[in-house]
């Protein structure tokens, strides 16, 4: 009588449940065609620009809505997306910051000598990256011997700007050159102490030139000269950042003045002909990936993003530059997405890039099925939380709910990324937002209300 009895109840329980679960996803696909889709197609917000959306279940990868998901837009910093997805695929747990190979007649000292390449590791001597600037293992197995750094085969082909970048950013602080040997972030720091102006490094320190009529600090595109006010009407540490004027000019001696181990003064460093990277074997590793990735993703940083191209195209074909790299990123890591995107830089500096949402979702599902969810959202920023939505889209329930990059230049502002909904499922989602006028807080808070609403109703 009891297994008579028992049978038809859980019968019935795991009915109700099945109907229940039928229900909700029902009520779901409802919400996402028949009330989301009509507010973002009409919304007065977007309709004074050129929108896309596109939205996906992560796991199952089932479209759930989509408007203008198949037009190409300029992505701005969501490029920093492929950038990322392409160094998790090439790179290893920590950075190569250099090549080298040890040679000589034998190892005895002063006989021997290193031959030594930059990699475009972008961490080397960065203010930001402290942690992780002690002198490399070949500076001590041979204390005497002779270090050559040589330039790596496609160093020359290796363009100082990206493809596209506007002529107006040359002298800002968000576009420093590319090079295969950066130093500092390749970036310079220029303070007024009160009474003098202090460079550093100070290796320019000879290029600073004060003018009279001259009222702020500026550098002229393409020139090492930077003008100051002869009478500066500045606070004491004010400070400047700027590009570094050809940074590979005085990397040498940058990298020299920072050893600090107890033997004799080194050579100095001096460029040799061209080497294949294949002649160098061995890799001296500095940075932790992940720590490059974190400040790739949640600050937005151009030139980690434009260098790690540089350092993974070493690690892929043993030569420097970005074009073959994204050549063959396209071709192969990113086969099969929809809508093959127009890519030419690392960081979205250009306006060259043309990207779809639906390639980004589709790009960002691909990695939630090859990365543990924990590892990738806290790559990117998180919503109230981290980086450069640390304060839009906070969780309705008090815990992060969307992990997104963004991208913004004028009149161009997206968001890409994932949304942890009420329920637990986890969407990819892409916004697109192109020719508008005015900055972009009303996109903001247009798209805050709706990640609100799919928190709660997806």
């Amino acid at each position: 009588m009891g297994l008579t009895f028992r049978v038809p109840v859980f019968c019935f329980l795991l009915l109700a449940c099945c109907l229940g679960a039928c229900s909700a996803s029902r009520r779901s696909t409802r919400f996402f065609q028949k009330k989301l889709k009509p507010e973002i197609e009409n919304s007065p917000v977007f309709q004074r620009g050129f929108t896309g959306f596109h939205l996906l279940d992560a796991q199952t990868g089932q479209e759930l809505c989509a408007v203008n998901a198949n037009r190409y837009f300029t992505p701005a910093s969501n490029t920093k997306i492929l950038t990322l997805a392409t160094s998790l695929a090439v790179l290893g747990d920590s950075i190569p910051r250099f090549r080298y190979a040890f040679g000589g007649p034998d190892t005895s000292e002063p006989e021997g000598f290193y031959i030594v390449s930059g990699t475009g590791d972008p961490t080397t001597l960065h203010p930001l990256f402290q942690a992780w600037q002690p002198p490399p293992d070949f500076y001590k197995k041979h204390a005497f011997a002779s270090r050559f750094f040589m330039l790596p085969a496609g160093a020359a082909a290796l363009d100082r700007f990206g493809p596209g970048w506007m002529w107006d950013d040359f002298s800002s602080g968000y576009s420093a050159e590319i090079s295969v040997l950066p130093v500092y972030g390749n970036m310079l720091t220029l303070c007024w102490d009160g009474s003098n102006w202090v460079l550093r490094p100070d290796t320019a320190q000879q290029q600073i030139l004060p003018l009279e009529p001259v009222k702020t600090v500026q550098r002229r595109a393409l020139e090492p000269t930077i003008e100051v006010p002869k009478y500066p009407d500045f606070r004491p540490n004010d400070c400047f950042d700027m590009p570094m004027h050809s940074p590979g000019s005085y990397a040498h001696r940058l990298l020299n003045d920072s050893v600090e181990v107890a033997f004799p003064p080194f050579p100095p460093f001096v460029d040799v002909p061209e080497i294949s990277l294949r002649e160098l074997p061995n890799r001296w590793y500095a940075t932790p990936a992940d720590t490059v990735y974190r400040r790739l993703m949640h600050q937005s940083d151009n030139f980690i993003a434009e260098q790690l191209l540089v350092v993974c195209s070493g690690e892929k074909f043993d030569t420097l530059g970005q074009a073959p790299l994204i050549a063959w990123a396209k071709d192969s890591l990113f086969a099969g997405l929809p809508d093959p995107p127009r890519w030419v830089d690392g960081s979205g500096l250009s306006r060259y890039n043309l990207v779809s949402p639906r390639f980004l979702t589709a790009l960002l599902r691909k990695l939630y099925l090859e990365q543990s969810p924990e590892h990738l959202f806290a790559l990117f920023p998180a919503g109230g939380i981290s980086g450069t939505i640390q304060n839009w889209y906070a969780g309705p329930d008090g815990r992060p709910a969307v992990f997104a990059k963004t991208g913004t230049m004028s009149g161009v502002h997206c968001l890409s990324g994932y949304l942890r909904t009420r329920r637990g499922r986890i969407l990819v989602f892409s916004f697109m937002h192109n020719n508008f006028l005015g900055n972009s807080n009303a996109w903001k808070l247009e798209m805050q209300r709706l990640l609100k609403s799919i928190w709660s109703d997806g």
